[in-house]
């Protein structure tokens, strides 16, 4: 531990898995079920291991299907709604008394009420568009 504090390496040895030293501890002699080999018992558990793997690729395949699926639903709705709501053009409303009326703000810089009447012309506009709104839904 002092080598080691010190910066100085020392070597480690690795000791190996079970799986890599090329077998698998054995049970206490009697322990199998039934009276079966350890042959047979390891038999049994690779043929319930492989079970397992192919459920769980089943399973796996499965839910790539339903992704790909709510995906595709998902991805149609998300069209159905744009198209219904967000694509539509919307005309800005008295845009040209507005487009005037920024004009003569801009030409009268500090005097704002030499532009009373452009202003005016641009409420009336938009009370009237207003009113025709609500007698259509009204």
């Amino acid at each position: 531990m002092a080598k080691r504090l010190a910066g100085e390496s020392s070597a480690v040895t690795k000791i190996p898995r079970l799986e890599e030293r090329g077998y698998l501890p054995s049970p206490p002699a009697g322990s199998y079920p039934s009276g079966i080999s350890q042959q047979e018992h390891v038999e049994e558990l690779r043929r319930i291991e492989e079970y397992y793997r192919q459920r769980q690729q089943a399973l796996e395949q499965r839910d790539k299907e339903l992704f790909s699926l709510t995906k595709e639903k998902f991805e149609n709705a998300l069209n159905e709604v744009e198209a219904k709501f967000v694509k539509q053009t919307i005309l800005p409303v008295c845009g040209d008394m507005q487009q005037e009326l920024l004009r003569c703000y801009d030409a009268n810089r500090g005097q704002s009420l030499n532009c009373s009447q452009q202003a005016r012309a641009f409420i009336d506009c938009i009370e009237q568009f207003r009113g025709n709104l609500v007698a259509k839904r009204g």
